[in-house]
């Protein structure tokens, strides 16, 4: 998953870059593009974790539920 993020996130500035002069992103360098991109992609990894563990918690909450109904079934 990493690599798509990474990709996506390369895709993000790209997409920036072409919105700027190119005297503009002389001046603002290949690093500070790289920084961003690191920044974009970081994001996208903290809402993929929170997404994660939302689906997580569906799933244990579930699995209770199931447990339970199997505990107290034909009862």
């Amino acid at each position: 998953m990493t690599m798509k993020q990474t990709a996506h996130a390369n895709h993000v500035v790209d997409s920036f870059k072409e919105k700027l002069p190119d005297a503009m992103i002389n001046d603002i360098g290949e690093s500070h593009f790289d920084e961003l991109a690191l920044l974009i992609e970081s994001a996208i990894s903290a809402a993929v974790l929170e997404e994660m563990e939302k689906a997580a918690d569906k799933i244990d909450k579930l699995a209770h539920e199931i447990r339970h109904f199997a505990e107290h079934f034909d009862n």
